[in-house]
């Protein structure tokens, strides 16, 4: 039974977004298989573009096997950090949109728009359809709403007002996806959307035999900041699927925080189906929902208007707006995103003996540069290592339900008491606990 943590993630989030939108993924794990069948199939998503091979598909320095049951993940050559945002001042956030909703809501509830902006580096008259901002920069700003802006609501409203931005925004070549899974593939899973939609934001995919759950990790968000920021990535999701596809589509969502007193907020941007104290914060889709085809959008006659389609922006990572404003799309990975990824493909035992001298090599810097980068974005390589461990042992146990011994096992640790320890330490629960 192999249940090494699951390497879907690095490839149906990866790098290379040209072969990600061509490839159809098959996840099989024997207890949902940990495994991945690529189908080289160049329409697999209508989008005209067939599969890379090996290393091209991460685009990492990892290796994919081209057995459709076995993935060899060592990391095998130097990389670089060319498609890495190593500095959380790198500009590389398509931020007119995000500003402009951010603004309209802090402002709607009583915030001084002098004060939103203070010592985030954004200046409204130079802000332009084409403008970028650093995550430093969005970071700033949204910790400037929600310590300005009244109500409870504020976070759901943000990600409301980010969603009603996407006919305008290069979002609005997702009018063009065909179902539910294409769509949240692109949405949730695509560094070109992410940039000018989520940019704090990448999803972790997991999968059963019945639902799929998108697990949400943050980058240059603080302790203080994450639940706010956790709101508004779910309402923003829930709204943006719900405009593109025209139809609100099933999702429900889980928290780790225990019920809130404006549960009545939660139910009005989420819906109701909302569970909390759980050990996942998350959102999970049924299958079958994945498969229904979407309608036609309401603001589909605007079609003419745009210059852009689903495979302009494959193809070229460029697209124009509705106004004609031309702007390139950045397919790149944050920093911490890049690290956790390299985490997983290195996890398994093959690879045991890849560590942070190692990930500064691939990255072409030195150990101490990369010290200092992830410090910048507030982390550290340990911290991201041990939210990677978390998330296979929650997968094991809460959403797999194995024993400990074939958890304790997947995970590389060789006795019980040493794993009943860790989980508790990574997770604040017992294994037992996690199984209910």
């Amino acid at each position: 039974m192999d249940l090494m943590l699951p390497r879907l993630n690095a490839l149906r989030d990866s790098e290379d977004e040209a072969a990600i939108a061509g490839a159809e993924y098959r996840h099989s794990t024997r207890l949902s298989g940990v495994g991945v069948s690529l189908k080289n199939d160049a329409k697999a998503l209508g989008m005209g573009v067939s599969v890379k091979s090996d290393a091209d598909i991460l685009n990492m320095g990892v290796t994919v096997k081209n057995d459709a049951n076995e993935l060899g993940m060592g990391v095998i050559h130097s990389a670089g950090s060319a498609h890495v945002v190593m500095s959380s001042q790198d500009k590389v956030i398509i931020g007119y949109w995000l500003v402009r909703a951010a603004l309209n809501v802090a402002l709607s509830r009583g915030a001084n728009k002098n004060k939103l902006l203070r010592g985030t580096g954004i200046f409204e008259d130079a802000l332009k359809p084409n403008s970028l901002l650093s995550i430093k920069q969005y970071s700033s700003l949204l910790v400037n709403v929600q310590s300005q802006a009244r109500g409870g609501d504020v976070s759901f409203l943000l990600g409301g007002a980010f969603a009603s931005q996407w006919l305008s925004s290069p979002l609005n070549a997702l009018k063009t996806c065909e179902n539910a899974e294409q769509l949240l593939l692109q949405l949730t899973q695509r560094q070109t959307y992410r940039w000018c939609s989520l940019p704090l934001c990448q999803f972790q995919r997991f999968e059963n035999a019945d639902q799929i759950m998108l697990v949400p990790q943050f980058t240059g968000v603080s302790s203080k900041q994450l639940q706010f920021s956790i709101e508004v990535a779910f309402a923003s999701v829930v709204a943006l699927v719900k405009s593109i596809a025209n139809k609100r589509i099933r999702l429900s969502f889980s928290f780790t925080e225990s019920r809130p007193r404006n549960i009545a907020d939660y139910e009005t941007h989420l819906g109701l189906k909302l569970s909390f104290n759980r050990a996942f914060n998350s959102i999970c889709i049924e299958k079958d929902v994945l498969r229904q085809p979407l309608e036609l959008t309401a603001q589909s006659d605007c079609s003419a208007e745009s210059h852009v389609s689903l495979e302009g922006v494959v193809s070229n990572s460029a697209t124009q707006t509705k106004e004609g404003v031309s702007i390139e799309l950045q397919n790149r990975l944050s920093l911490p995103d890049f690290v956790r990824r390299y985490v997983y493909a290195s996890s398994n035992t093959q690879a045991a003996n890849i560590g942070f001298p190692e990930l500064a090599e691939t990255l072409n810097v030195s150990v101490a540069t990369l010290k200092r980068k992830l410090k910048e974005y507030g982390t550290s390589y340990r911290a991201l290592c041990e939210e990677v461990q978390r998330n296979h042992a929650l997968l094991l146990l809460s959403m797999h339900k194995v024993s400990n011994e074939t958890a304790a096992n997947a995970m590389g640790i060789n006795d019980l008491p040493n794993f009943r320890r860790t989980v508790k330490r990574l997770t604040g629960k017992t294994p037992s606990e996690l199984r209910i």
